[in-house]
């Protein structure tokens, strides 16, 4: 995906090109790198400190809507295999809830998430 990054030191972010983002993402990280650049600095600074019954009740009511922006099971396959790639081709797990696991633990505090000259 094109973009642009942003690093210090060992930290990076990839900033997506805002009329790259409406193109289909065809791997876990790619998709990822979406959500993240969809997000404001508040918003990833909550979704780090969610309990995980909070991050549960926000999936509940994302996962649906990502889905069909995502196009998963309806032609994205790509997308698909690189998710279950990532749980060793475990399918009873959801995808976009792979995508979104993915996303908090990189938003993770501990993870290093470098945003506007802080550490997130």
């Amino acid at each position: 995906m094109r973009g642009s990054e942003i690093r210090k030191g060992a930290l990076s972010v990839k900033m997506i090109d805002r009329f790259q983002r409406f193109r289909q993402p065809k791997t876990l990280d790619e998709a990822v790198d979406v959500l993240i650049s969809d997000l404001s600095t508040q918003q990833m600074a909550a979704m780090a400190d969610m309990s995980d019954v909070q991050f549960d009740l926000l999936c509940e009511q994302l996962v649906p809507h990502l889905q069909h922006d995502f196009q998963l099971w309806s032609g994205n396959e790509l997308l698909l295999v690189s998710c279950f790639e990532s749980v060793r081709f475990d399918t009873s797990t959801d995808p976009m809830r792979i995508i979104m696991d993915r996303m908090r633990s990189r938003l993770r505090a501990g993870n290093g998430v470098f945003v506007a000259d802080h550490l997130l």
